[in-house]
């Protein structure tokens, strides 16, 4: 269930472009959850793809058709960056250095860096069903994904004994 929450916390971006909460130092409104879902869900399905190829066949989603994906969560991890690099930064206390940190470098840096850490859980067995979510959510436009997830996410961030890396406040 872990893959499906940090799945969940990469795509809530895009759906909630519209929305607006109170911004809380030890949460995430549910833009800010938004944008940062975006900003690092072309790494996390790069992360998929790179730690499930040993283990899927050679025509498996993630290991044939996954770049269309990566390229079209890229357009929306873009568009989202501004207000996930604001996010990011208060969220660990560093909102006086979000201008600071240029984006050439901190934007890949977040996104590898985060993209290996919510794949490091995945299992050998779990690649053919995770590569089954993932082929099913390719045909969606990347903001129908987002809501989806988006919405496993507040679900599941509600959840008692989780380790709760995105923290979001309640609405």
């Amino acid at each position: 269930m872990k893959i499906f929450r940090s799945i969940a916390c990469l795509a809530l971006a895009t759906a909630m472009g519209s929305a607006s909460a109170a911004a809380s130092k030890d949460c995430l409104s549910e833009v800010e959850g938004a944008a940062v879902m975006a900003a690092v869900l072309p790494d996390l399905i790069d992360g998929l793809r790179d730690k499930c190829a040993a283990h899927l066949p050679a025509k498996a989603f993630l290991t044939s058709n996954a770049d269309a994906m990566v390229g079209k969560f890229r357009v929306v991890a873009d568009e989202r960056w501004p207000t996930a690099k604001l996010a990011f930064a208060r969220i660990a206390g560093q909102e006086d250095m979000a201008d600071k940190l240029p984006d050439e470098y901190f934007k890949p840096m977040l996104g590898a860096m985060v993209g290996a850490e919510l794949v490091k859980d995945v299992k050998a067995d779990d690649c053919p069903a995770i590569d089954r979510v993932v082929e099913n959510l390719s045909p969606l436009p990347a903001e129908n994904v987002a809501a989806l997830i988006g919405a496993i996410l507040m679900l599941a961030n509600d959840e008692k004994d989780q380790d709760n890396s995105l923290p979001m406040c309640k609405a």
